[in-house]
């Protein structure tokens, strides 16, 4: 995220990791259709690290949504 930490960049980054994991998976299932299935699974297989890293995204956007939460909630 190079153009800074927010809640719309973070979106948008997630965005485009579901996106890569779909067109991932949509090969995959090509793969699968024409009688291919070992290779199905092993196209399939390589969504974990675009995955695992949707997965950080995910988490960094509710940190920041939870920091700006608070930030805007007035002390007692």
């Amino acid at each position: 995220m190079a153009e800074g930490l927010s809640i719309t960049t973070g979106l948008r980054e997630l965005s485009t990791r579901l996106a890569d994991v779909s067109a991932i998976l949509k090969a995959a299932v090509v793969c699968a259709e024409s009688g291919s299935e070992q290779q199905a699974l092993r196209i399939a297989l390589d969504i974990d690290e675009v995955l695992h890293e949707a997965q950080a995204l995910h988490g960094a956007i509710r940190l920041i949504g939870r920091m700006q939460g608070q930030a805007e909630t007035p002390a007692p």
